[in-house]
């Protein structure tokens, strides 16, 4: 058994900062690609070519984690995004462009699995809520550093800076999965990994469907927000930092919050409120405004996105966590190809603004109706328990 140090932990942070500012780099590829003279047509297939190539490629990220380990699986696809964001340099015409993107999003749907793999194998089940919650703040770091910079480098036409930090990003992937910290029963030689019929039968599989799809639909909202916000001729910034330090806050001052309670119970919560202000974003008439609709949308995703997460372990046994892993990201990934395919035809029915709060009313009735199954499953866990302990 490893220790979990305090190492293991900076590692994860890291890591996590570094493949989510690769990905979250590209929530302002919209207004590049549409300066450079690409139609909002082109522009929405190559955004979701991305996501849809993350999707897609989700059973690919698990079979490559069983088969060759969680280190090479990390490396190897590493290396993938940096070749593939390398790329971005040299060419400018639709179809090169789109398959760098399905490249950048596979490697980073496989990069994204192993990482997952192993944290939900390598954390104790005791500090697991808190582990969880820290390391995304990782994640979470992107949306205030690396987001408003590239922000700030698009608006003042540093274009070639822009395309550097996704290669940076890339970089730094590479060279800390030559430094994994060691966990136990992650090779295919050490694991019996278990099938995806087991994982089906022996975990609530449709309830952490339902859950993640949702979750995941609700906050692929930012890859579509910029445009919208640029039409109410409010800052993209503004959102991303508030986002930001609303789910810092709701994790660092909740980790305890995660250690005590059964954690998918936050799941419908906390995609009820990021719906709440998803809609009130839409309705914001200053910067200041904005940011405080943002902050609480940042809180909602600060409890949902670890939660969820979570779900990787805390469902599912040690054999079947790398199935699980892809399970969770497939479903939550799924919206974000969806999202910007939906923007783009409901826009033109009924405007960007009412696309997203028709988006966010489904959510909000959704989250309502998450928090009941998931409430009717803790009471029938908690009544097999104690039925055993008799």
């Amino acid at each position: 058994m490893a220790t979990w140090s305090g190492y293991s932990v900076l590692y994860l942070m890291v890591t996590t900062w570094a493949i989510y500012s690769y990905s979250n780099v590209f929530f302002l590829f919209g207004p590049y690609l549409e300066k450079i003279g690409f139609s909002p047509e082109t522009t929405g297939i190559l955004l979701g070519a991305f996501y849809a190539a993350t999707t897609l490629t989700r059973p690919l990220g698990g079979f490559i984690t069983e088969f060759a380990g969680i280190s090479r699986a990390l490396f190897f696809s590493g290396a993938i995004c940096l070749a593939a964001a390398m790329f971005n340099f040299v060419t400018m015409s639709f179809a090169p462009l789109l398959l760098i993107r399905i490249a950048m999003g596979a490697a980073f749907s496989v990069f994204v699995v192993a990482l997952t793999t192993y944290q939900s194998i390598s954390i104790p089940e005791e500090k697991r809520g808190m582990i969880f919650a820290l390391v995304t703040i990782g994640s979470l770091a992107c949306l205030f550093t690396v987001v408003p910079l590239v922000d700030i480098l698009l608006q003042n036409g540093h274009d070639t800076l822009f395309l550097a930090i996704p290669v940076s990003m890339a970089a730094l992937c590479v060279a800390m999965s030559r430094y994994l910290p060691p966990a136990p029963k992650i090779s295919k030689d050490d694991e019996k990994w278990g099938t995806w019929g087991e994982l089906y039968h022996e975990t609530p599989f449709w309830r952490i469907v339902a859950s993640c799809t949702m979750f995941g639909l609700c906050d692929a909202s930012v890859v579509s927000l910029p445009a919208l916000l640029q039409s109410m001729n409010l800052s993209s910034s503004s959102f991303f930092v508030a986002n930001g330090l609303g789910a810092l806050v709701m994790r660092t001052f909740g980790m305890k919050f995660f250690n005590t309670h059964a954690r998918f119970m936050v799941a419908g919560p906390s995609l009820i409120v990021m719906a709440v202000f998803l809609y009130m974003t839409t309705l914001a008439g200053n910067n200041v405004q904005l940011f405080i609709y943002a902050f609480f949308y940042g809180a909602g995703m600060g409890y949902g996105f670890p939660a969820h997460l979570s779900l990787v372990g805390d469902l599912a046994p040690a054999r079947l966590r790398s199935k699980s892993s892809v399970l969770v990201h497939f479903c939550n990934d799924s919206g974000w190809f969806i999202l910007p395919v939906y923007v783009g035809v409901i826009t033109s029915l009924i405007g960007a603004a009412g696309a997203f709060r028709a988006m966010a009313a489904l959510c909000a009735m959704f989250g309502v109706g998450l928090s009941i199954m998931w409430v009717l499953y803790n009471r029938r866990v908690s009544v097999q328990k104690h039925s055993r302990r008799r």
